[in-house]
C-alpha cells in the first residue's frame, strides 16, 4: 500500500501539490520514517542525536511551513543542532546525500506540482548549507544524490523561492 491509501501509486500527473499544514506534515511524518529505518542516516537521530520524534516532527512542520507556504512559522537556530551533532558524531557529504535522496524520494512519491518542486530546490540548498557549515570542505551542495526523477512541472526546481545562504542555514533545518 502506499502513502495515499491505495493498493498501486498514483500516476505521477494525479498527484497534488504541497498546499496545507496538512500536507506538510504529513509528508514530514513520512520523510522521518524512512529517515529512521534508514541504516546511514537513522542511527544519527536515534542512536547519537537521540531525537524524540514527537517534539521534533512539528519543529520540521514549521520549517517547511515557513519555506514553503508561509513564511515566520519557524524560528529556531538548526546550524547549532547541526554543529553540535558533527562534534559528537561527524557529519560527512554522504549523510546530506542521503537525507536530501530520501527527502526528494518523500516528496516526489507524494506530491508534484511548483511547490513540490520548490520543496525539493530547498532540500537542495539547505543540504549543501548545512554540510558547508559542519563538515565544511568548501563543497556547496551534495553530490550523488540518487533518488527517483519525476519530470519537473516548473523546469526550475527552486525558481520561486529564495535561495538559502550560507548566513540562512542558522535558521533553516534537517
Amino acid at each position: 500500500m502506499n502513502d495515499h491509501g491505495q493498493g498501486r501509486p498514483p500516476a505521477p500527473e494525479s498527484l497534488p501539490d504541497i498546499g496545507c499544514r496538512a500536507d506538510i506534515e504529513a509528508l514530514v511524518e513520512a520523510f522521518y520514517a524512512d529517515v529512521i529505518a534508514d541504516d546511514l542516516i537513522g542511527p544519527l537521530f536515534v542512536e547519537v542525536a537521540r531525537v524524540d520524534m514527537t517534539a521534533h516532527l512539528p519543529v520540521m512542520a514549521d520549517f517547511w511551513e515557513s519555506a514553503l507556504l508561509s513564511p515566520g512559522v519557524y524560528r529556531r537556530n538548526a546550524l547549532r543542532a547541526h554543529r553540535e551533532l558533527h562534534a559528537r558524531s561527524p557529519l560527512r557529504a554522504e549523510h546530506f546525500d542521503r537525507w536530501l535522496a530520501l527527502w526528494t524520494a518523500t516528496v516526489r512519491r507524494r506530491h508534484r506540482g511548483p511547490v513540490a518542486d520548490r520543496a525539493v530546490g530547498k532540500a537542495h540548498a539547505v543540504a549543501g548549507a548545512l554540510l558547508h557549515n559542519t563538515a565544511g570542505g568548501g563543497r556547496p551542495r551534495p553530490r550523488n544524490i540518487s533518488a527517483p526523477r519525476l519530470p519537473q512541472s516548473t523546469g526550475r526546481p527552486d525558481s520561486s523561492g529564495p535561495a538559502v545562504t550560507n548566513r540562512d542555514a542558522a535558521r533553516s533545518s534537517s
